[in-house]
């Protein structure tokens, strides 16, 4: 196989143009009301949930998550593959690389109470065509949800999954073992449906073998290792050469291997002319110029269509107590800029974008119509601020601030107080 050397890594992910939500799209409803149970339910694909727009599809259910999610598997009985993470935080990374391959979005599957708009648990993944045309969706068990939600749902689809994908970080041999140990009891219960389970080393790969013979012990399922896999790149390689051995290679389930194909690109709206070069365009009333387009650059990504966004995150670290900042994009969740510590930069525009869009629909679903575009979120050791960057629709800034050394009052002062990047 050969790896062209300039591929981004882990670290810094591909990024490409990502297309704009239509007009149609943002007028439409986030939640419809479908009487048609068969209509609601997959919509005859044998999927979970209702598609609601080009990326987003939402579940409503009356018991708790996991268990209704497991519900929805055994009904429908969909072919998926889940990526799950174990000592990084790859898998959303991974989701972004294949969707930003092929200029599309990663999709988003939220879960409601039954008569309740606010999602109880919010889940990504890609869709993918199969040799036979058909789609076959890639979850990553990187949920947004409270920690006790996240580990069950994460649990269930690994189980219910037709490939188990665990993608595993720099984790020393003990570690991994402790890791490992829980879903090794789990893979031995006769509930565990699961039966392909592939373990993708994404730093040391020393023992994984070892580790791979004590995971299947016992249980029905077989459980394989791939080569260390440095790139993003390297890594779908892998998990789709497993899929498709597992599917006959050459038969009608198989699905592209080159991270460039696996994603179906798009379709672009009538108005845009195919001759033009695509251009993020931000939500809300049309600016005075087009946003360019958002260049890959390596960290720390000191400009960005132009615009010094590194020099104002920098700025913003000198607000009391600024632990970490992060501007990002909000049509494709991607950082444009960091400064400071943890939280990592892509964690702070995902849950970003993940906060505002719950705050929408939260406000709609009380009949309030959008909702302000600012937050703040405090808990016992930090504040949380989400501001958009004036004069510049659709990005954002996220700031962290320690609660022991500053304020969440004059952190928000501050923030409004710097100058905005021109």
């Amino acid at each position: 196989m050969n790896i062209r050397r300039d591929e981004p890594g882990w670290q810094e992910p591909q990024r490409a143009p990502v297309r704009p939500p239509t007009k149609d799209e943002l007028n439409a409803p986030s939640t419809q009301i479908v009487t048609d149970r068969e209509a609601y339910l997959g919509q005859g694909r044998h999927d979970v949930g209702r598609r609601i727009s080009d990326d987003q599809v939402e579940l409503f259910i009356t018991g708790d998550v996991a268990g209704s999610l497991q519900r929805e598997f055994v009904q429908h009985t969909p072919e998926f593959i889940a990526l799950h993470d174990l000592g990084t935080s790859a898998s959303l990374r991974l989701l972004t690389s294949l969707a930003g391959a092929a200029g599309a979005r990663v999709q988003r599957l939220s879960i409601r109470r039954q008569g309740h708009g606010v999602a109880l648990a919010v889940l990504q993944f890609v869709e993918m065509p199969l040799a036979d045309g058909t789609q076959l969706r890639v979850y990553a068990t990187d949920i947004n949800a409270d920690n006790p939600t996240r580990a069950q749902v994460a649990r269930t689809l690994l189980a219910f999954s037709t490939l188990g994908v665990l993608l595993v970080g720099e984790l020393p041999p003990h570690a991994l073992a402790g890791q490992l140990a829980p879903l090794h009891e789990a893979l031995m219960r006769s509930t565990w449906p699961n039966r392909e389970m592939l373990l993708v080393p994404l730093g040391s790969s020393l023992a994984m073998a070892a580790h791979a013979v004590q995971l299947a012990q016992g249980s029905a399922v077989s459980v394989h290792v791939t080569p260390h896999a440095d790139k993003p790149r390297q890594a779908w390689a892998y998990i789709g050469g497993a899929w498709n051995r597992m599917n006959s290679a050459g038969g009608t389930r198989t699905l592209p291997t080159d991270m460039a194909q696996a994603v179906t690109r798009p379709r672009l709206p009538p108005t845009e002319a195919p001759t033009q070069p695509m251009e993020l365009r931000p939500i809300g009333p049309a600016p005075t110029m087009p946003m360019p387009l958002m260049s890959q650059a390596p960290t720390p990504m000191p400009k960005v269509g132009g615009v010094n966004w590194q020099a104002y995150a920098d700025r913003c670290t000198l607000i009391k107590g600024a632990v970490s900042v992060c501007v990002f994009d909000l049509h494709n969740s991607q950082p444009l800029a960091h400064a400071g510590g943890a939280p990592a930069a892509d964690r702070l525009a995902q849950q970003g974008t993940t906060l505002l869009a719950q705050m929408n629909d939260a406000s709609r679903a009380l009949g309030l119509g959008p909702a302000s575009a600012e937050a703040s979120v405090s808990t016992a050791s930090h504040h949380l601020l989400l501001r958009p960057v004036p004069g510049h629709n659709g990005v954002a800034v996220h700031v962290v601030v320690s609660a022991t050394t500053g304020n969440l009052t004059l952190a928000r002062m501050q923030l409004e107080r710097i100058e905005a990047p021109q």
